[in-house]
């Protein structure tokens, strides 16, 4: 048996014509095309339903302690932003393992796609074959007039050793085959792709939570000058934006929340108290020549500021 390595005379599959493919580009590009209109017009219309049509109401405006993590107030934005970041995953593993044209449109082409497709079958066919091949062998393997067991048994060895070395290339080129197929989705004109239509779908399925759930993240910070409608709106960007930003916002939130408390209290401790001091005056007043004097009583309220900051120690 050759250790060479022969075009599979069992494969079926060859490379499409120029024009098939062709065929295949074109058909695959209008699709592309169709789905960024379609998306770009869906992002209208959902901006305009949630600013004009959706049925949204004012939230109560949440009252925050000193002391209050922003973290639990926000709980119901991390968590809707953690479940779409999920749902996009599982879309995309999804499209990944059943849409191939379009991923390898996206990705390398649908050229490299036929011809990989063709190189996996090459390598199925070719294993197919030298499996074949090994068990026919060793079916005709007998003893011939004339031979011992010894020599019977090297030439088993032999054959053995042939068939293993051409399972192992076979197997391997198989292996191969199907690592460059699986490699589409790793290529940057792929990656690229996904990621702006994961903004892009993140955007759109995050405003669609925030307004069915009601979700208004200003009202849950305690801040109602922000309209529901705008506040919903950008609730639900937030959310779309996936849960790492989110989890961002909420720590530089919380930053800012603790620093202008700080500062608050400070300024509260440092603030003088102001204390009202009544004396009373008391005059002596004459209301015509040769009366007597009078006396009249006043009160007269003073104010004193002291800070209720501690003296500094020497």
């Amino acid at each position: 048996m050759s250790s060479s390595t022969p075009v599979p005379a069992g494969s079926t599959r060859r490379m499409p014509e120029p024009e098939v493919i062709m065929h295949q580009h074109l058909s695959m590009k209008r699709w592309f095309v169709f789905l960024v209109a379609l998306m770009v017009v869906l992002s209208v219309a959902l901006i305009v339903w949630v600013l004009f049509f959706a049925l949204i109401d004012k939230a109560t405006v949440a009252k925050l302690e000193a002391s209050a993590s922003l973290a639990v107030v926000l709980a119901p934005v991390l968590a809707a932003a953690a479940g779409v970041e999920r749902l996009l995953e599982t879309v995309f593993n999804i499209i990944e393992g059943s849409w191939k044209s379009m991923v390898a449109y996206l990705g390398r082409g649908l050229r490299w796609l036929n011809s990989v497709e063709v190189e996996v079958d090459a390598a199925r066919q070719w294993l197919a074959d030298v499996s074949t091949r090994y068990n026919e062998e060793m079916r005709l393997l007998q003893m011939k007039p004339g031979m011992s067991v010894t020599d019977l048994s090297n030439e088993m060895q032999v054959k053995i050793t042939q068939s293993k070395v051409m399972l192992d290339l076979a197997e391997k080129r198989l292996a191969d085959a199907q690592t460059n197929l699986g490699q589409v989705t790793s290529s940057d004109g792929y990656r690229s792709a996904k990621a702006a239509a994961s903004i892009v779908l993140g955007l759109m399925i995050g405003v669609i939570v925030a307004a069915l759930g009601q979700l208004q993240m200003f009202a849950m910070l305690g801040i109602g000058v922000v309209p529901a409608r705008v506040d919903v709106l950008i609730t639900g960007i937030v959310i779309g934006s996936g849960s790492y930003p989110v989890h961002s916002l909420v720590g530089i939130l919380q930053q800012t929340k603790d620093t202008l408390d700080s500062a608050k209290g400070y300024l509260n401790r440092a603030a003088p108290a102001v204390k009202a001091v009544e004396q009373k005056i008391t005059t002596l007043q004459s209301s015509a020549a040769g009366e007597p004097l009078t006396v009249q009583q006043a009160v007269v309220q003073t104010t004193s500021a002291q800070s209720t900051e501690g003296a500094p120690h020497s």
